[in-house]
């Protein structure tokens, strides 16, 4: 049984919006692929569209297969889809960063740095993602370390162990402007440290864990959350210890569209699943050591820490895996790691992971780790990600006749998802200011499938059409929609490039030629970004 005292760790975020029980889980192999591997621990790692940004505490990075070595001060940028390293992109830190949020086209960082690329920043800066430059102005100090950043609209909320922000009083919580860093009003505070803070699925609160026993004055042990006045909700899910000498500290979360999965350190540490609805404990498994980071994905939530030999009755060293409805353990999950696991990312590529281990399944493999997905035999990719679609951004109303498979649609302009408005994650940049946003695309069927499954990155709402009929609405209201109606919820922070897996009815096909048709729709005019890319796979 291994035992610690509780050590300084990332929040990783995954967030989904509405989620339909996929096709097949989001299963990793348990075999990590070549890439590279820092000499320091990872305490962060953050997944935005075809980026990856990891940090913490190295200097440097070596790849396991050529041996290369290369300088990265606690920060570096890796391609998603291949592992490399964007050698164009080095800002350099003086100090650990602990957590990273992205949103605007830009990174955020929280830690206990003071400058960044030889600028003054104090525990809190922002990046450009495409460039690694510093953000100009944006210089919200905080006076101690900062452990948890998310983002939701144009606000990015920071919590941790400080006491101030900006010079103003801001007792371990505190809100900033994504584009300024001016201080926001928002001031709930907290009676001890803010350790992971989560947005809430539905953009209108944030969740928060830590060491706290008071929030904004209520009691709430160790985990509650904050709407967007600084106002403590009613969510009040109850702790899963309350020890004098061990306590359950909530040290990562993360949330789906119905709960919120929280890693637990104290009394040999706990993976909980609390109800976003009510917050009573849909679930709750226990390890002999701290779970100190948790992901999901689908139908799958991961747990990582520092837990060994045992996880709910099964051996487990650092790594398991659980049913998000049931808290079910994976019989077929298991990597072993021989140290603590701070971050985990569930990418629609790879379960990534960080912290400071030297060693993964019994061979060197420091600090940092990228599970590749498993992709099941007998799959058919009908339209892969990264796609060619014809659009329509003029801001015209289309009525219905663009949604039919005979739709003549040569005269509008073509480009490859995914599409936005120039935040660094996109392939095609597309006009701002417009409520609603069309696309369109063909694809061949072959002969007849047996499971369809859908994934769907969308920023804010949509409405996707098969051959003419509607197949899913997600974040909009019901009834007619025109190019004038708006999407029901802004769409923030790690959930504007996260995949939305969808199961459809392969009944919806027909051999030969077929027709997806999806319109985006914002919640506001002059919103500050849009997302959209599809993928389509069959069996």
């Amino acid at each position: 049984m291994r035992k610690k005292f509780l050590a300084v760790l990332s929040v990783a975020f995954l967030l989904t919006g509405l989620i339909a029980t996929p096709v097949w889980a989001a299963d990793y192999s348990g075999q990590p692929r070549a890439g590279w591997l820092p000499n320091g621990r990872v305490l962060a790692i953050v997944h935005t569209g075809d980026r990856v940004v990891i940090a913490g505490e190295f200097t440097s990075l070596r790849h396991s297969t050529t041996g290369e070595n290369v300088g990265r001060q606690r920060i570096a940028l890796l391609d998603a889809a291949s592992g490399d390293l964007i050698r164009t992109w080095s800002p350099a830190v003086n100090g650990a960063v602990q957590v990273l949020a992205v949103g605007n086209g830009r990174v955020f960082l929280g830690g206990d740095f003071t400058t960044v690329a030889g600028q003054t920043r104090t525990r809190l800066a922002a990046l450009d993602l495409s460039t690694g430059g510093v953000i100009g102005g944006w210089t919200p100090a905080a006076n101690s370390t900062v452990r948890g950043l998310a983002v939701i609209g144009d606000t990015l909320y920071a919590g941790g162990a400080f006491t101030q922000v900006a010079g103003q009083n801001r007792t371990r919580l505190a809100a900033v402007d994504v584009n300024s860093g001016a201080l926001r009003g928002w001031n709930p505070g907290a009676n001890n440290t803010i350790m992971a803070m989560a947005p809430a699925p539905n953009g209108g609160s944030v969740v928060v864990g830590g060491q706290f026993r008071t929030l904004g004055g209520a009691t709430r042990l160790f985990l509650g959350s904050v709407d967007l006045n600084g106002t403590v909700t009613g969510w009040t899910p109850p702790a899963s210890c309350d020890v004098a000498s061990n306590q359950c500290w909530v040290l990562d979360l993360a949330a789906d569209n119905d709960s919120v999965y929280a890693a637990i350190a104290g009394v040999g540490g706990r993976l909980a699943a609390y109800r976003l609805s009510d917050g009573s404990r849909r679930w709750q498994r226990t390890a002999d050591g701290d779970v100190e980071s948790v992901a999901v994905r689908g139908s799958y939530v991961y747990a990582a820490g520092h837990f060994c030999p045992d996880f709910a009755g099964f051996q487990r060293c650092d790594f398991a895996a659980v049913d998000t409805g049931t808290g079910a353990v994976d019989t077929d999950f298991a990597p072993t790691a021989n140290g603590q696991v701070f971050a985990l990312s569930a990418g629609p590529d790879a379960l990534r992971a960080g912290g400071g281990y030297g060693q993964l399944n019994g061979v060197s493999r420091p600090n940092y780790t990228e599970f590749p997905l498993i992709p099941p035999s007998g799959d058919v990719t009908l339209i892969p990600t990264g796609s060619s679609w014809r659009y329509l951004d003029n801001g015209s109303d289309q009525g219905t006749a663009w949604r039919a498979t005979g739709f003549n649609d040569s005269g509008w302009p073509q480009g490859a998802a995914q599409f936005g408005f120039g935040d660094g994650d996109e392939r095609q940049v597309i006009a701002s200011g417009r409520t609603t946003y069309y696309f369109r695309t063909t694809f061949g069927v072959a002969s007849a499938l047996s499971q369809l499954t859908m994934s769907v990155i969308r920023d804010d709402g949509a409405i996707v059409y098969v051959n003419g009929n509607e197949v899913w609405r997600n974040n909009l209201p019901g009834g007619t929609i025109t190019a004038g109606s708006f999407a029901t919820s802004t769409i923030s922070g790690t959930a504007e490039s996260q995949w939305t897996d969808v199961t459809l009815s392969p009944g919806l096909l027909q051999q030969g030629q077929n027709t997806i048709a999806v319109e985006i729709h914002q919640d506001r005019p002059d919103s500050s970004d849009v997302s959209f890319d599809l993928r389509l796979r069959g069996r």
